[in-house]
């Protein structure tokens, strides 16, 4: 296949792609919207419970990896280097070379168990502490509590 064609298959590949899941990243754009604009967290798990979730610091890491600010990516989570690799790794596989992802699934997994053991590791050692290892009193079940015993 020449390069004009398989760039075309790639683009037709992404335009596809990205077709399939349009409602889902309606959904994802109206929830970070509001999340952003009228929420203190853009994270579901803190804002009911005040916790930090397991993937604490991975939006922040993200934003400083593509400011190349490599150290304090890896000190807000240093998964988001397995996430974008795996993320490099997806696109090269799907689009350029326009093979099967379904192998990098047990790359997921693995990446998903050590954020979930490194998650545990953080909680015993720095919560609460400074963020992202933060506790939010503002959530929602602190809010239920406090309206229960205002009513009882």
């Amino acid at each position: 296949m020449s390069r004009k064609k398989r760039l075309m298959e790639s683009i037709r590949m992404i335009k596809a792609d990205l077709w399939s899941i349009r409602y889902v990243i309606l959904v994802l754009a109206v929830y970070f919207f509001l999340a952003w604009n009228f929420f203190y967290s853009s994270c579901p798990f803190v804002m009911v419970t005040g916790l930090p979730c397991p993937g604490c610091g991975l939006s922040r890491a993200g934003f400083c990896l593509l400011r190349g600010e490599f150290a304090d990516a890896w000190y807000l989570n240093p998964f988001i280097y397995g996430i974008a690799f795996l993320a490099a790794a997806f696109v090269i596989r799907r689009y350029v070379l326009q093979k099967e992802v379904r192998s990098l699934q047990k790359w997921l997994i693995l990446l998903l168990a050590g954020m979930l053991v490194f998650y545990i590791y953080r909680m015993s050692r720095y919560f609460p502490g400074e963020p992202p290892m933060s506790y939010y009193p503002g959530n929602l079940l602190n809010r239920i509590y406090q309206a229960l015993g205002r009513i009882m």
